[in-house]
């Protein structure tokens, strides 16, 4: 049940980077969920919430460099809008 909590929370968190985070003007905005992504992992690792084996640690990458990539997407649709709009203003 954990299990599916984490992904259903992981797949929310993820959509929510690139359509609301990441896709605007402030690009500090969209690091959030990076960020406190590895404090989260990391904090949850050290105190032996989280088991330290290689499942959980390609599991803990995975999730990050998704946050990371998601929130770059987020970025370039942004840039795509603001492109867009400028050349309809033309």
């Amino acid at each position: 049940m954990l299990g599916i909590i984490f992904v259903i929370g992981s797949i929310a968190s993820l959509i929510l980077e690139k359509y609301v985070l990441g896709n605007n003007s402030h690009i500090w905005l969209g690091a959030i969920i990076p960020v406190s992504s590895i404090i989260f992992i990391g904090w949850m690792m050290f105190t032996d919430q989280m088991k330290f084996d290689v499942f959980n640690i390609i599991l803990a990458i995975v999730y990050v460099s998704l946050s990371f990539i998601f929130w770059g997407q987020g970025s370039d649709l942004y840039h795509q809008k603001v492109v867009t709009k400028r050349v309809l203003e033309r």
